[in-house]
């Protein structure tokens, strides 16, 4: 019996969805970074592992903008991380699979990059392009499961 792991298609998959978790990896730390440098925390508790840090209601504009990055990423890394392994079930050619897999993390890395730097209309673009892969897809299995679509 072969391994799904053993499958150049899921192989392709599975490096996708690393860079993705790679990604929000990042995010995550740049908005720990950011709010490290503006000694601001919300949580009270945070104030004593950043030094000299003070306690607000609000983030810090620059800390609020990589949260809003990070978080954008999450709502559309969760339906790449489903459609993305649906699709790797209905035998999609490679190159295909290639180089949608590849355009999401792309788009998605070029978002986060422009939603940091308020790059306009750079990031709306690179949105709508993670958005449209995830579609083909959900096309596909549809045409899958049901084949008259």
């Amino acid at each position: 019996m072969t391994s799904i792991f053993h499958d150049p298609v899921f192989q392709a998959y599975t490096l996708a969805v690393a860079a993705v978790v790679v990604t929000l990896y990042a995010l995550g730390f740049i908005t720990a970074l950011r709010r490290a440098k503006r000694k601001i925390v919300i949580n009270a508790e945070d104030a004593s592992i950043n030094g000299g840090a003070t306690v607000a209601d609000v983030e810090h504009p620059d800390v609020a903008r990589a949260k809003r990055a990070h978080q954008n990423l999450i709502e559309a890394a969760l339906p790449f991380l489903t459609v993305g392994f649906l699709y790797t079930m209905t035998a999609p050619g490679l190159t295909m699979a290639r180089v949608l897999f590849a355009t999401f993390v792309v788009a998605r890395a070029l978002h986060a990059v422009t939603y940091l730097g308020a790059k306009q209309p750079l990031r709306t673009m690179s949105f709508g392009i993670g958005t449209v892969v995830n579609v083909i897809m959900l096309v596909q299995i549809l045409r899958t499961v049901v084949p008259l679509l």
